[in-house]
């Protein structure tokens, strides 16, 4: 079930907090042993957090949308009194002293951790193989990868574990497991989630991401984290919006841009067919579609390298 809909049962007094977070946390012990998503665990805080919740909405007060929703968080992310490792064993034993911002906003708005996702050692890889701890399977075929680097927190939610899940994106790490694992991957514009409380692989390009199991839910997750940060130069200005809003105005009207780039040697033949079939469904429901071009395409991986 989407954290839309359960918010929805939730403010209507249909599940507690509770009952919540126990589906997913019964899910993870059922399963988590041959997916691998978890680096740690903590059930103790969440159902600490979900009795909150259930006695404070007990009293007639409302709820965020992001109250009682089971949540993950990539292993990158700092959380006061959690260890947080990267998936390393350099920062095995690491139990910081402050929230990331990311998490912080979530937190205060009543989401409930259910605890920290396996990933890329440092967040430098694209297969969740180079973790220090051990591999993430991916949930539909545990004889394949689930992509990475944020490839715990796309198993999770794909698998039930959670809810949904926070990643970072630096060329990919979000999107690409998300596509493996056929969940919703968010990667914002640059600035738009504040990195403090984020370990860096390269400040430059470090994006905070979401990993959902619906697009809904992914506007929720950026309506919560999205706004400025004092403690994060590079975050952006402007007030916090609502990206939900404009979740049933269609597409008629927007101006869409065809990489033709990307379409070039190397794509899979069921890639391009799928993107070229994505392009005709945005036509069909009014979409102006045109090509566009990038003409140092060529050059971005090599430039990623170097630059990350």
């Amino acid at each position: 079930m989407t954290g839309a809909a359960l918010s929805a049962k939730l403010a209507g007094g249909e599940v507690s907090a509770v009952e919540i977070l126990e589906s997913s946390l019964g899910r993870a012990d059922a399963i988590d042993d041959r997916v691998g998503a978890f680096l740690t665990r903590t059930p103790e805080l969440a159902h600490e957090r979900a009795e909150e919740l259930d006695v404070y909405r007990a009293t007639g007060a409302p709820l965020s949308r992001v109250a009682g929703i089971p949540t993950a968080l990539k292993d990158v992310f700092t959380t006061n009194g959690v260890r947080t490792t990267c998936a390393s064993r350099i920062l095995e034993n690491y139990v910081p002293p402050y929230d990331s911002t990311a998490w912080a906003r979530l937190s205060g708005d009543g989401a409930v951790l259910v605890g920290k996702t396996n990933c890329d050692e440092f967040a430098m890889g694209s297969s969740n193989e180079n973790s220090a701890f051990g591999p993430v399977h991916n949930p539909w075929d545990p004889t394949r990868v689930p992509g990475g680097s944020s490839g715990g927190s796309a198993a999770a939610v794909a698998a039930g574990e959670a809810v949904w899940a926070l990643g970072t994106d630096t060329g990919g790490s979000v999107r690409q497991p998300a596509s493996l694992c056929g969940v919703v991957g968010l990667k914002p514009t640059y600035g738009l989630i504040s990195r403090y409380g984020l370990i860096a692989f390269a400040s430059s390009l470090d994006t905070v991401g979401t990993l959902t199991r619906s697009v809904r839910d992914a506007a929720t997750l950026l309506s919560a984290l999205g706004g400025k940060d004092p403690r994060d130069a590079t975050s952006l200005d402007g007030d916090r919006l609502d990206y939900t809003e404009g979740l049933e105005d269609g597409v008629s009207g927007l101006r869409i841009g065809v990489v033709a780039e990307a379409s070039g040697e190397g794509v899979e033949p069921g890639v391009r067919t799928a993107v070229e079939a994505a392009v005709e469904r945005l036509a069909a429901l009014g979409a102006e579609v045109g090509e566009a071009h990038l003409p140092h395409a060529e050059y971005a991986l090599s430039a990623y390298y170097l630059i990350a």
